[in-house]
């Protein structure tokens, strides 16, 4: 409790109203009770200073040994000195002064002289006044003086004075006891009411640190503590006041966070990156699509946009500045991002930072391009056929070819080139009717070596005509069951195995294998041909792609599209590796059958 500042406080503010009310008290005690102490040494006087003077009236300044006596005796008899004046001839007649006071008579008859003039005016039927003594080390003396009238009425001439003189020692000293028992009787109050201040500040202060510790709970974050309530009047009321606040901004923070958390849910599900910044440009919201997209591996808030992304900074700093949204488009790791940022604004409308919505548009760009691309190849694709069928045609409508043999030979060209065109078209909505899950997929089990084995009829002629050798590996006839499409795994077949003899040049090789887990078998067409350039590996399966630039192949460049969206259709895949000059290899995927499948 000692420790208390507000215990200490209190003891001090105790002891400065004790102080402050003794010497208060002192000093108006001592102006007041000096003055109402000499008057009443005055009234007490007075009376004797009187009969005195009556006594000198009818004796004045004669032998009469009686009054001698009585001025010699004055102090045993008065406890004062009596000081007699003639007032026509200015004589004195005095008590004997003690020693100490010799000294000082005629000090003391200048004073007494100094009055003379009110008494002998007849004005003042008596005066008193006090007086300090310059030649002796004591206290003011008291002056008590009456006139002498001749004869024994008051209405005769006044013919003198008689002043009693008296040292107000006992005066003084009376009143510095009285300062003494008031300092020790103020001292002796302090010194008990420490105990009843000490055990009321420790009521006061409980439960004023009951609500401190309350306070500093809630500036922790725990809003569970409570202060006492039990207290009367204004602690009681600020004790209820902080349990209402705990429990107010327990119940505001519980609100807050579960927003917060909500608000954090949203933004981390968002498709969308997201980034906010202050006013200062260091960010303080960043979900994982915006670090994914911008390259982070985890949110970094409190740092410099600056530091983060360069242009995406510009941005902010443009749309903080200029106080408008502002759209980029940012090329990331070969991807697109579509970048909008906008400012944000407080009550105030003042800007006090920015937010950007980072959208990934790669697919929406390639789309775009895939579709001009696509419009692009299928009228290349259109007009290379209609071309050679107008330059055959037109002649034959002009009657510009004469001879049989030569219509006739027009009329062959003429059907290949409707068939290449009615193959182009087939193909395409083939490839449509496949993406649009317009062809049903029946999957069943079969052997695939079967398959292969007819396959192998059809085309080992094919690739004799063309001086090639077709050659089914022993793994074919050991291949397990597989549950497939089997209409549409002999498309895939076919396609791969076009390709093969159609990019193979003569004396070449292709080879049909066949590998499997417990799981899968994997299928893989090799050929010895001319290969593919790494910078069209990737593309093969593009539509209307073809690595001959210039087209001089035959072909629509979808069949390797076909194929790739067949084997999706049964959530399969396939790949291929190739390299300039030395041939491909397409490896696809099936699954094997297994007894529990329908």
């Amino acid at each position: 409790m000692l420790r208390s500042i507000f215990f200490r406080r209190m003891l001090a503010l105790l002891l400065l109203a004790l102080l402050l009310w003794t010497l208060l008290t002192a000093i108006i005690y001592s102006f007041v009770a000096r003055s109402v102490l000499t008057e009443i040494k005055v009234n007490e006087l007075l009376p004797k200073a009187e009969s005195v003077a009556q006594l000198a009236s009818r004796n004045y300044f004669r032998n009469d040994s009686y009054f001698n006596e009585l001025i010699t005796s004055s102090l045993d008899l008065f406890d004062a000195w009596i000081f007699v004046v003639d007032g026509l001839s200015g004589k004195f007649l005095n008590t004997a002064l003690p020693e100490a006071f010799t000294s000082s008579e005629s000090e003391i008859l200048e004073q007494i002289d100094s009055r003379m003039d009110k008494l002998l005016s007849g004005s003042y039927s008596s005066l008193w006044f006090t007086g300090q003594l310059k030649s002796a080390q004591t206290d003011e003396m008291l002056y008590i003086g009456v006139p002498v009238y001749l004869g024994l009425s008051n209405q005769n001439p006044v013919i003198g004075a008689v002043f009693f003189v008296q040292p107000l020692t006992e005066l003084n000293a009376g009143l510095n006891s009285m300062n003494i028992a008031l300092l020790a009787s103020s001292l002796f109050v302090f010194a008990l009411m420490i105990i009843p201040v000490y055990l009321a500040t420790a009521k006061l202060i409980r439960p004023l640190r009951q609500t401190r510790n309350v306070a500093m709970a809630m500036a922790d974050g725990q809003f569970s503590l409570r202060a006492d309530v039990r207290q009367k009047g204004e602690i009681g009321e600020l004790a209820m006041t902080m349990n209402h606040l705990a429990q107010s901004l327990s119940k505001t923070i519980s609100d807050l966070v579960l927003e917060k958390n909500r608000l954090k849910q949203i933004i981390d599900g968002m498709k969308d990156g997201l980034i906010a910044v202050d006013s200062d440009g260091k960010s303080t919201q960043m979900n994982q699509m915006a670090c994914a997209l911008i390259g982070l591996i985890e949110p970094q808030i409190s740092t410099d946009i600056h530091q983060i992304n360069q242009p995406l900074a510009k941005a902010f700093d443009e749309a903080i500045k200029s106080g408008r949204p502002i759209t980029l488009m940012l090329d990331i790791q070969n991807r697109v991002i579509r970048v909008q940022v906008s400012p944000l604004s407080d009550e105030n409308e003042l800007i006090v930072g920015g937010v950007a919505l980072l959208h990934d548009s790669t697919e929406a760009v390639r789309l775009e391009q895939t579709r001009r691309d696509y419009v692009a190849n299928i009228s290349h694709e259109l007009r290379s056929p209609l071309t050679a069928m107008r330059a055959l045609v037109e002649p034959l409508n002009d009657g510009m070819v004469s001879q049989e043999a030569d219509r006739q030979r027009y009329f062959n060209i003429l059907l290949r080139e409707i068939i290449r065109l009615s193959r182009l078209i087939d193909d395409m909505l083939e490839l449509s009717r496949l993406q649009a899950n317009a062809l049903p997929i029946q999957l069943e089990s079969f052997r695939l070596s079967n398959m292969l084995r007819d396959l192998s009829i059809k085309y080992t002629p094919q690739a004799e005509e063309k001086g090639l050798k077709l050659q089914f590996s022993d793994a074919i006839e050991r291949c397990p069951l597989v549950y497939a499409d089997p209409d549409r795994i002999e498309q895939v077949l076919i396609i791969l195995l076009d390709n093969a003899i159609k990019f193979t040049p003569k004396g070449g090789l292709i080879t049909v294998d066949s590998q499997w887990d417990d799981s899968s078998v994997f299928i893989t067409i090799r050929d010895t041909g001319i290969g593919i350039d790494p910078s069209d590996i990737n593309h093969v399966f593009d539509r209307f792609y073809k690595a001959d630039k210039a087209h001089h192949q035959t072909g629509t460049g979808l069949g390797l599209s076909i194929a790739q969206e067949i084997l999706q259709k049964m959530n399969q895949t396939i790949t291929v590796e190739s390299n300039p000059q030395q041939g491909a290899a397409f490896t696809f995927s099936l699954s094997r059958y297994q007894a529990d499948k329908t």
